[in-house]
């Protein structure tokens, strides 16, 4: 016999509410006590999440993650984020809105090699409300050390049907109650992108 996932209606969801929790590897919940949870910590991280390498994050030819690995997960720490934090209410906003949530840029500094036996803690924070974008800053460490595996930040904007629009001021007073503070709010400066000259 086989059984099939219940409609949206029987599992108590409507057309504008899913189950917020899509994330793969990452693991739901407070995350298990560690040397990486400590580090994150210490660093200002008040999200944290145990994160477990995926099959597809191997490289072919070796034991290690692949380039794109850091990149999947700190993809997938976000959606924790949103998860964990912002449901039902921002989620369910975004949807009614008919709105979308796009990365701009994303900049990943690699700190060390890490392997597909090993167990990571991920760490997401929102750090800045920059003109119309947020700014996510995010790290990743091996679980057992703290030893740090890679950093991430990003520029995220809020799209509606006319382009860009500005975060609703309950968004920001949500992220400032996660966070513990209110977002740094900076005015919106564009610089060229690419690398540095």
């Amino acid at each position: 016999m086989v059984v099939t996932d219940p409609s949206p209606q029987r599992r108590g969801e409507s057309a504008d509410w899913q189950n917020p929790w899509p994330p793969r590897g990452i693991v739901q919940g407070d995350p298990a006590p560690s040397p990486g949870v400590e580090a994150l910590q210490a660093d200002g991280y008040r999200v944290i999440f145990d994160v477990t390498p995926m099959p597809e994050d191997a490289d072919d030819y070796q034991d290690h993650l692949n380039n794109g690995a850091a990149v999947r997960m700190f993809n997938e720490l976000r959606m924790a984020y949103v998860a964990a934090r912002l449901a039902p209410d921002w989620p369910r906003y975004v949807r009614r809105g008919n709105l979308a949530v796009v990365v701009r840029e994303l900049h990943v500094a690699f700190e060390s090699e890490g392997w597909m036996h090993e167990r990571y803690v991920g760490g997401t924070r929102i750090s800045q409300h920059r003109g119309k974008a947020g700014v996510h800053e995010q790290r990743l460490v091996e679980a057992t050390t703290g030893r740090s595996l890679a950093r991430a930040w990003l520029v995220q904007l809020l799209v509606g049907a006319g382009g860009v629009i500005d975060w609703p001021e309950w968004y920001w007073e949500k992220i400032a109650e996660v966070e513990g503070a209110p977002a740094l709010h900076k005015d919106a400066v564009r610089t060229p992108w690419g690398p540095p000259g």
